[in-house]
């Protein structure tokens, strides 16, 4: 048996397409050397042959060839014992041929260089220099048994060794050809597997991706959407690949055409819906050429808007701390000497009436100071599971108990609605919010204000909520989205910080607080998480 013919498993059908192309060459040889014979033209072409020993040679490769075609279109023996065999009979035929046509001076013998080539790239360069090696002895062979019989010259020898160097050269090159195309085909397979394995995770990604994403091409049809597009754009008409985004989404298709004519101008936001959410589209084009195809990100307005908000409280928070800081400790020192001022014997009525003014704006000054460093800590919040009932009937005895004035009813809750809450974020955020009611609610006649408070759930087995409303003046329309904005106040006495600071406390504990509109008065609700 021949060397590494187990070896079988490293063949691929591109060399399975080389020992078909051989076969075909085999063939069409043999048709061509039986057409010279039958026309009687190889008698022109060869200075001497033996006719008859030419047809029987031609004859016998062209029976051969026809029985190794249908072995190599269906694979069958293994592809290294078929490399061997076609190589080995190709040899021996030419050789033939040449001695029919009275040696290598005939110049057949550059027909072995086809079937080296192939043999090379498909076996590995020990194999294809041993086929090189096995033409070479043949060659001598043939040439050795002609001189014997007293018919050749020595120069045939000369001709017979450059050809076989010429196999040698052809195999080593051969085999080097190949062995870098292994190796380039065995890299190209890795990457491509690499970047499938990283478009299946690219995809993924995508899919779970909550902001809505979508991949649009050249012709701005629609190649790619995720769920999160599918489900908040597109929930209603079908099947989406394909389609043109005109068709679908005409104020997003506006949106691409502008931004491709100016990629640096300033996004607008856009409904893709009637009843959709205000989105923001970005482009990002896939590639370098204008004919790649555009990512398409669509954010929520609302949401980008709130972060940018947040940014800038953040900076202001820090700011403000700062300038509270160095605040605190000369207001400190004015109060101080105020109090010590008012101990004195000697004071006129105008220096109490000056005195009482330091005082009161040196309280108010400490209010404002106390409310902003506790919006620049952000405390953590400690949640418990308290009992909505007690801990509103608790929160307003301390209320009534540290001066707070005004009617206050508690409708019935029932005992088993729980929240999940900071108690003392929760006094504090009642007691900010009844303030608020007493302090600017005061009708133009004078009339009383009272405060309602009901529970609930907003559905059966859903969050529990807290609705906090009042008989006052309520909140003038142009007036009601700015009420959660930090320093916002009508009050010359206010900080505008109580609402801003409730709000940011319900953050901590899972928990919204929201203004809802209404005709008479003023009402705040708080959602909880389940307790």
């Amino acid at each position: 048996m021949f060397p590494e013919l187990h070896v079988d498993a490293y063949a691929n059908p591109d060399d399975w397409r080389v020992l078909r192309t051989l076969a075909g060459y085999r063939l069409l040889l043999v048709v061509l050397l039986l057409g010279l014979h039958l026309f009687g033209y190889s008698t022109y072409l060869f200075d001497r042959v033996e006719t008859a020993q030419f047809f029987l040679v031609v004859l016998s490769y062209t029976l051969t060839a026809l029985l190794l075609l249908p072995a190599t279109l269906l694979r069958v023996p293994a592809l290294q014992l078929q490399a061997h065999l076609a190589f080995i009979v190709d040899t021996i035929a030419i050789v033939a041929l040449m001695y029919s046509a009275h040696g290598v001076s005939s110049g057949l013998g550059v027909l072995l260089i086809t079937p080296a080539v192939g043999s090379s790239l498909v076996l590995t360069p020990r194999l294809s220099l041993m086929h090189a090696a096995l033409g070479t002895f043949t060659l001598f062979g043939a040439e050795f048994w002609r001189q014997s019989l007293g018919v050749s010259g020595t120069s045939e020898f000369t001709t017979a060794g450059l050809l076989g160097l010429m196999l040698f050269a052809t195999a080593l090159g051969g085999g080097a050809v190949a062995q870098r195309a292994r190796k380039s085909e065995a890299l190209a397979a890795r990457v491509g597997s690499d970047l499938a394995s990283l478009s299946r995770l690219n995809e993924r990604i995508v899919e779970s991706m909550d902001t809505p994403v979508m991949v649009v091409d050249e012709d701005r049809r629609l190649r790619m959407l995720n769920a999160a597009a599918k489900r908040l754009l597109l929930r209603d008409v079908g099947n989406t690949e394909g389609r043109a985004v005109a068709e679908l989404m005409p104020a997003l298709d506006d949106a691409l055409r502008a931004w491709e004519k100016n990629p640096n101008l300033q996004r607008e936001p856009l409904f893709l819906r009637a009843d959709g959410p205000e989105l923001l589209p970005r482009f990002t084009r896939l590639g370098f050429s204008v004919w790649a195809p555009v990512l398409v990100l669509l954010e929520d307005a609302a949401h980008v808007r709130e972060q940018a908000q947040q940014l800038k409280l953040a900076a202001l928070g820090r700011l403000s701390a700062g300038i509270a800081h160095e605040i605190r400790n000369p207001l400190s020192a004015i109060h101080h000497a105020s109090q010590l001022l008012a101990e004195s014997a000697h004071m006129t009525p105008d220096d109490q009436r000056f005195l009482n003014m330091i005082q009161r704006h040196s309280v108010r000054i400490d209010k404002i100071v106390t409310d902003v460093l506790r919006l620049s800590r952000r405390n953590t919040a400690f949640p418990q599971s308290l009992a909505l009932k007690d801990v509103l009937e608790y929160s307003l005895a301390l209320f009534q108990e540290g001066g707070g004035g005004g009617l206050i009813e508690i409708e019935p809750i029932a005992e088993s609605l729980l929240i999940r809450f900071d108690p003392e974020h929760f006094h504090q955020i009642l007691h900010n919010l009844w303030r608020n009611s007493f302090e600017h609610g005061q009708h133009a006649d004078g009339n009383p204000v009272r405060v309602q408070l009901s529970a609930g759930r907003l559905n059966p087995g859903q969050r529990p909520y807290l609705d906090i409303v009042d008989n006052g003046r309520g909140i003038p329309l142009d007036q009601q989205d700015k009420v959660f904005e930090p320093f916002f106040t009508t009050a010359h006495q206010g900080t505008g910080l109580g609402l801003y600071l409730s709000r940011e406390l319900c953050e901590y504990n899972q928990a919204r607080l929201l203004h809802v509109p209404r005709t008479e008065g003023t009402q705040f609700r708080m959602i909880f998480a389940a307790g």
